[in-house]
């Protein structure tokens, strides 16, 4: 299991979450490994592309299991802060970053695809959020990014309600910019995509993209859902992390 970087001649960095044989789940050291190629991408890449293990059914789904109570706990020990928070450095990471999704997008891993510049989904592709299920608060943009991309009632049918967003739906209500049929082609598609940008002048395609965020006031709102949402992991109790380990064995 580990973040895997590739760097290509032309500028390109594709950001691989592998994991496979578990999902594409994310463990606390590779959330640590993913916050850190997105920091060194503002100065060794040109544009990012981001995707799941192909070897895996899902794009990811979400905290590993065995991990679960050392990531939601980190904040209360004080070393859950940016160097294992992925969304900050996809926030901050100055270069376009388009995501891949195939299969299931569950948690952590549809945090990470809505922080993403673009999003390109094969046709098996699907948007799961079972924080409401699990009795937590969403801390890497669920609850804030997804109502300002489809709108709130979409957004709250997803969160609130448990409706699972497939790829045509996504690409109805703008969480996709394009549905392919396969993951290969998706993958294609979305390096097609970044590649675009690396004709622009330097620091052209950032500049556009930070002045959308700043419109949206993406940072502030994600601010503010940080804080509540650690304020209250720091008080749930094991039974809360029973319940999410027994929900997403059953995906």
């Amino acid at each position: 299991m580990s973040i895997q970087v590739q760097d290509f001649p032309d500028g390109v960095r594709e950001i691989t979450i592998a994991n496979a044989t578990r999902g594409n789940a994310l463990t606390m050291t590779m959330l640590v490994e993913l916050a850190s190629a997105f920091r060194s991408a503002s100065s060794s890449a040109k544009c990012v592309v981001l995707k799941g293990c192909p070897k895996s059914k899902s794009f990811c789904t979400g905290i590993e299991l065995a991990s679960a109570e050392e990531v939601f706990s980190a904040p209360e020990r004080g070393d859950g802060g940016d160097s294992s928070d992925p969304v900050s450095a996809m926030e901050a990471c100055a270069v376009p970053i388009v995501g891949v999704a195939h299969g299931a997008c569950v948690n952590a891993g549809f945090e990470i695809l809505l922080a993403c510049d673009a999003l390109i989904c094969s046709s098996d592709a699907k948007f799961v959020d079972t924080h409401a299920k699990i009795g937590i608060i969403p801390s890497w943009g669920l609850s804030v990014k997804l109502s300002r991309v489809i709108g709130s009632n979409a957004a709250k049918a997803c969160s609130v309600f448990g409706e699972v967003i497939d790829a045509q739906r996504a690409l109805t209500l703008g969480l996709a910019h394009r549905v392919t049929s396969t993951p290969k082609q998706a993958k294609e598609a979305a390096c097609e995509l970044a590649r675009r940008t690396l004709v622009f002048p330097p620091g052209g395609a950032s500049a556009v993209k930070n002045a959308i965020d700043d419109g949206l006031l993406i940072r502030d709102v994600r601010a503010e859902e940080r804080r509540r949402a650690f304020a209250q992991y720091a008080q749930v109790a094991r039974e809360r992390f029973k319940a999410f380990k027994a929900s997403r064995s059953k995906l």
